[in-house]
């Protein structure tokens, strides 16, 4: 199938992913990657904190508490649970549909310098770049209701606020160099 049909069935398709819509500070950069003759995205987290329990498993993870934006101490409020809740701070990710191999050695060379975990994830069906970064944080906070975390409140906060600004200013970088492929 032609990279043009694919890109407009894949982009006609309904959101499948668990927050069910796209995170606000990214649509800006999926406009613009998907007007690229060349690309087309196909999943995405513009970064995010929350709180889970669970196997772990995707399907068998249950998020307690999620934020897309900028948190405060009554974040970690939330009703005890039974065995750990961990809290988890995940880097922006985004999947793109390429073109051909030169269409994703050039998206690669551009995210790289702001997000190193960036590579070719897929070349056999579909040519898939992964953009990651690393801003990751993740440990138990709490078992059986009770609180294992003893540090101070504030600055865990701030150090996961700090976190997610540093993820929107790379989207936006990332955003303005993707304006000047198209």
């Amino acid at each position: 199938m032609p990279f043009e049909n694919e890109k407009k069935m894949f982009l006609a398709k309904i959101d499948k992913s668990k927050k069910g819509s796209l995170d606000e500070r990214i649509i800006p950069l999926f406009n613009i990657i998907n007007q690229h003759p060349d690309y087309h995205t196909t999943s995405s987290c513009s970064g995010r904190v929350y709180f889970w329990t669970g196997s772990g498993k995707k399907n068998e993870t249950i998020w307690v508490k999620v934020s897309h934006d900028s948190i405060t101490t009554s974040f970690f409020d939330f009703p005890p649970q039974k065995d750990i809740v961990w809290l988890r701070q995940e880097a922006f990710i985004l999947h793109v549909a390429c073109r051909d191999i030169a269409a994703a050695v050039q998206l690669l060379d551009l995210a790289r310098p702001l997000f190193k975990k960036s590579c070719l994830l897929s070349i056999r069906n579909k040519i898939i770049v992964e953009i990651h970064g690393t801003e990751i944080l993740e440990m138990p906070y709490s078992k059986d209701g009770v609180v294992l975390y003893k540090g101070d409140m504030e600055w865990l906060v701030n150090y996961i606020n700090k976190k997610l600004d540093r993820i929107s200013k790379s989207i936006i970088l990332f955003t303005k160099k993707m304006e000047l492929l198209n």
